[in-house]
């Protein structure tokens, strides 16, 4: 599963104006979560086609939920931030820690830091990320930075994994408590082989190694906090729980390759949760059972099937039940899609996101046809 929605969390902004409507996700019918107030203070979690995930404090409580960017004062000046973002790779000037003052230069240096952070986090530079986060937080305390850092310090403990291989598109680090050097090697010449594969149904490509990394479930868990039901994640690098005694085995193999379908679609641009996990399970060799088939039919009848909008965000807090059914879903309709839109193609859609709301509402109908 993906949690690769950008992890910028950077200086928090403001609601522009009184009546703003938080809504549990980016589409304009969905539920209002609060009515905001002018000035309410929100802190951008991550960013998804002009829709920003926000925490606001409000009321003396924070509420959680989605506003487009045109609610929020400052956004410009985040998305600069966000996008000027020195390299990681080069020499930082840190600020002196003993002197930091909270001004608009020294805001603006936070959410450098944290964008910097976030990229040596998603080139696998783990501890640099810290290093750089922390530095963050010196210039100005923040709940969804230092949310950030306590992830990457847990990750940091739960992690065993030793020297990492290499290879064209890959750094894989594993560890030496479920695999053999040569195994890691092996399933290396597997990933590569299958990002070529996948590759070429989508399109995409990749400018830098993705980082892999494979753990025991236990530490896993432990390092990522995922819901137990999760056997990966892509958060800018690709993360595996070896569940098999043979670490070359099917399962692995095909965990691999869904995580990798993930990489490649975001590499892509940002796309809905349904699409991320329908494509992953087509393009891993999932296919649909029929008790599925038949769970998803009567759903539509009873008219409790989820919309594919509703479908569009992260899935980490579903309960294993929802779940189940998110996954059906999305792979239907990605079965639908190529059974209906066959002539369009993948690719074509993928290059054409402007498409996705004409494609979502056919596909909908056809998840719902009697």
């Amino acid at each position: 599963m993906p949690g690769f929605a950008l992890l910028f969390a950077v200086a928090a902004l403001t609601v522009k104006q009184d009546g703003a409507e938080l809504r549990e996700s980016c589409e304009p019918g969905e539920p209002v979560v609060a009515k905001l107030t002018a000035g309410a203070v929100a802190t951008v979690r991550f960013a998804m086609n002009g829709c920003y995930a926000v925490d606001v404090a409000q009321g003396g409580k924070v509420v959680r939920g989605f506003l487009p960017g045109a609610e929020l004062a400052g956004i410009e000046a985040w998305e600069l931030a966000r996008r000027n973002a020195p390299s990681v790779d080069t020499p930082t000037s840190l600020p002196d820690k003993s002197s930091v003052t909270v001004t608009q230069e020294k805001s603006g240096e936070m959410g450098r830091l944290v964008a910097a952070g976030v990229e040596a986090y998603k080139k696998d530079r783990v501890a640099e990320a810290a290093g750089l986060l922390k530095d963050a937080l010196a210039i100005r305390a923040d709940p969804a930075v230092q949310r950030f850092l306590d992830k990457i310090q847990k990750e940091l403990s739960a992690d065993k994994t030793g020297e990492p291989l290499h290879s064209p598109r890959f750094v894989f680090r594993y560890d030496p408590a479920v695999m053999p050097r040569e195994t890691a090697r092996a399933l290396l010449g597997v990933l590569e082989q299958e990002y070529s594969r996948i590759s070429f149904e989508l399109g995409c490509r990749t400018e830098d190694k993705i980082a892999v990394i494979a753990q025991t479930r236990e530490d896993y868990l432990r390092a990522t906090g995922a819901a137990e039901w999760s056997g990966g994640q892509f958060d800018g690098r690709i993360r595996v729980a070896m569940m098999e005694t043979d670490a070359g085995g099917a399962l692995t193999r095909r965990t691999l390759a869904h995580e990798t379908v993930h990489a490649c679609l975001a590499a892509l641009g940002n796309w809905p949760a349904w699409v991320h996990e329908g494509l992953a399970q087509r393009l891993s060799g999932e296919s649909l059972s029929e008790p599925k088939r038949a769970a998803i039919r009567k759903a539509a009848q009873d008219e409790t099937l989820p919309k594919l909008a509703n479908l569009s965000q992260s899935w980490s807090r579903m309960s294993s039940g929802h779940a189940a059914m998110a996954y059906a879903v999305s792979l239907y309709a990605i079965e639908l899609f190529y059974q209906h839109h066959k002539e369009y193609g993948i690719r074509n859609l993928l290059r054409n996101p402007d498409q996705l709301d004409r494609i979502m509402t056919s596909l909908d109908g056809h998840l719902r046809a009697k």
